[in-house]
């Protein structure tokens, strides 16, 4: 049994316990009233906010695609982009997303391995920096109402990003025409993804005294994800164990990640078209 099989079954059975342990303490009677009375128009605002946070996030990595010399068009890239989430989400045990659009990039266009990999891998890294930044930013205004402690907070950010620019100039040589755009596009898509939560806390007519903690924890959660398959289960388990923190019941707090997994689950659905019809790529002219 490869090392890849082993690591895809061990998130699968972290999904599954955290999804038991989940259910066991929540009413699934109130989750469905809870459905049957939200507000439908910030439903829909929210898929809209996590659709337009996905075309970004597509954006984001044709850009340090493009800067590598992969010129992919974007058309191709979202459709690409769409099949990657379906893959993470309903292919257990199968290719992963990311491999998958290594492996049919080196397919159709002959492109290295390695510098597609790398690619995606960097793609990854500086999202993750962003929900870091952001979750310094939200905690320090959270615990520390001392304005002086915020402010360090945001030196903190500061140095880091010039201190993780710093890092990953020296070990991907290429990543320093691409860093800072990328790092924004990231922050843009985390701020979207953010706009989700709140839509799905106002479609379940939370009387809520801010929306900060909220998103805080989103973005733990967002954190701990890597841990389970495509999310699920992590992200339910951190909102239910911060319910107290959310002041809010368990069964609320849980519908609120449940309903972001939901939605990334639908919207990942648009891949299996592209899959059907066997997506062709194209690439884009280019200056050399």
């Amino acid at each position: 049994m490869s090392t890849k099989t082993i690591k895809t079954i061990a998130k699968i059975g972290v999904s599954l316990l955290l999804l038991y342990l989940v259910f066991t303490k929540i009413d699934i009677n109130q989750i469905i009233v809870l459905y049957q009375k939200s507000n439908p128009f910030y439903i829909t605002l929210a898929i809209v906010l996590f659709v337009i946070s996905q075309f970004i996030s597509s954006l984001r990595l044709n850009y340090i695609f493009h800067q590598n010399q992969f010129y992919l068009s974007q058309i191709s890239n979202l459709k690409l982009y769409f099949v990657g989430m379906f893959y993470n989400f309903f292919i257990p045990g199968g290719v992963g997303g990311d491999a998958y659009k290594v492996y049919i990039l080196n397919k159709q266009f002959g492109w290295k391995t390695k510098q597609l990999t790398i690619c995606v891998f960097v793609d990854r890294l500086i999202g993750l920096f962003a929900i870091f930044s952001l979750l310094v930013l939200m905690g320090g205004y959270l615990f520390f109402s001392n304005s002086i402690l915020f402010f360090v907070g945001l030196l903190i950010i500061i140095i880091s990003f010039f201190f993780t620019k710093l890092i990953m100039v020296r070990v991907f040589k290429n990543s320093n025409a691409y860093y800072n755009y990328s790092f924004g596009y990231s922050v843009i898509i985390q701020l979207l993804q953010i706009g989700v939560i709140i839509c799905i806390v106002k479609a379940f007519q939370l009387n809520v005294a801010g929306y900060i903690s909220y998103c805080f924890i989103f973005l733990v959660s967002s954190v701990f994800s890597i841990i389970s398959f495509a999310g699920f289960g992590t992200r339910e388990y951190v909102f239910l164990k911060t319910s107290t923190f959310l002041n809010t019941q368990e069964t609320i707090a849980t519908s609120i990640g449940l309903s972001f997994n939901i939605i990334t689950a639908l919207i990942s659905l648009v891949g299996l078209a592209f899959i059907i019809n066997k997506v062709q790529l194209k690439t884009v002219p280019h200056n050399k």
